[in-house]
């Protein structure tokens, strides 16, 4: 989530100042500019508004749906197995 908020400000916040001040250098025209500018965010609107409804494919557990059953069960031992086997045999010498 971290990540998301910032990417948004790197390639969103960060530049449009700048790009919209270039644009205001090249037009020379306020209401150009926001006109500009509005139909770029009534178009990204559009887009995003579309993609809403658009049918998206769940690819998280595409590779679990076509496994087999034979997996190797090489190292499946818990790392603390041996600790708890001399506790055990420990405790029951006392």
């Amino acid at each position: 989530m971290a990540m998301s908020t910032v990417s948004i400000h790197v390639f969103g916040d960060v530049p449009s100042s700048p790009l919209v001040g270039v644009l205001q250098d090249n037009i020379k025209n306020w209401r150009t500019s926001a006109l500009i500018l509005t139909s770029i965010l009534f178009l990204a609107s559009g887009i995003w508004f579309i993609g809403i409804f658009v049918q998206s494919v769940d690819r998280y557990n595409e590779d679990s749906e076509h496994q087999d059953g034979n997996t190797e069960r090489t190292n499946t031992t818990p790392l603390l197995e041996e600790k708890t086997i001399e506790t055990d045999v420990g405790s029951s010498e006392s």
